[in-house]
């Protein structure tokens, strides 16, 4: 007699969970190496992107990213390089930065940063105003952003320079954005923006298909406790 395999509703609830907080982030990274000979890298959000080791600060010598808030409606006009992301658009939000240690030189040029959602727009000026006007709302939870999170928005940073000058640039076409980066003191930090996937990635069941979920797996108990009287 064949048996029965059954999947406990505390598993399934589990796969359901899983699909549920599903993020909307960077997928890919890909790229030359840096000066230093280190690869870009995804990381998980750090606990602060401040400039120097001496304030704290995450320093690092190739190109990191990382997402920041997820699936979020904005609830202002944000101002990104060349245009706006209107209020009430549903966005991910993403940073990138290259922070050299103390005053070394680090050029890191030519990575294509993949993203799950299509890009909206990129916050790089030069003093970080977008991005300190934004991270009241888009910064990553928990992560210090110098003066920025949590504070009335237009707060600038605590020191100059934070985005893009000469020597630095992006393109980017659809969801791939291509960043070239040279730093000494201080590094770069870049908010990238995406249209959150959540509609596609957060196939939350409907209430049918929950119920029969539900009446599935009451058969496959049903079937087991027959077949274990037999």
């Amino acid at each position: 007699m064949k048996r029965l395999k059954l999947v406990s509703v505390g598993a399934v609830g589990s796969i359901l969970f899983t699909l549920a907080v599903a993020q909307a982030g960077l997928i890919g990274v890909s790229g030359p190496l840096s000066s230093k000979g280190n690869a870009a890298q995804i990381i998980s959000a750090p606990d602060n992107v401040l400039d120097d080791a001496s304030y704290g600060g995450e320093e690092n010598n190739a190109m990191q990213g990382f997402d920041e808030a997820q699936g979020v409606r904005t609830v202002m006009d944000y101002l990104v390089d060349g245009g706006v992301v209107a209020a009430g658009t549903l966005v991910a939000s993403h940073m990138i930065f290259l922070n050299s240690p103390s005053r070394e030189r680090v050029t890191h040029n030519d990575v294509e940063w993949t993203f799950d959602g299509e890009i909206l727009g990129v916050m790089s000026d030069t003093w970080g105003v977008y991005e300190a006007s934004s991270t009241w709302q888009l910064g990553a939870f928990g992560t210090d952003y110098t003066g920025a999170f949590g504070t009335p928005a237009g707060q600038v940073p605590s020191f100059r320079y934070r985005g893009f000058e000469g020597g630095d640039g992006y393109s980017f076409l659809s969801n791939v954005l291509t960043v070239s980066m040279t730093v000494t003191e201080p590094g770069d930090w870049i908010r990238v923006l995406t249209r959150s996937a959540n509609d596609e990635q957060r196939p939350v069941p409907e209430p049918r298909t929950m119920l029969l979920l539900g009446a599935g797996l009451a058969g496959l108990a049903s079937l087991s406790r027959r077949s274990k009287s037999k």
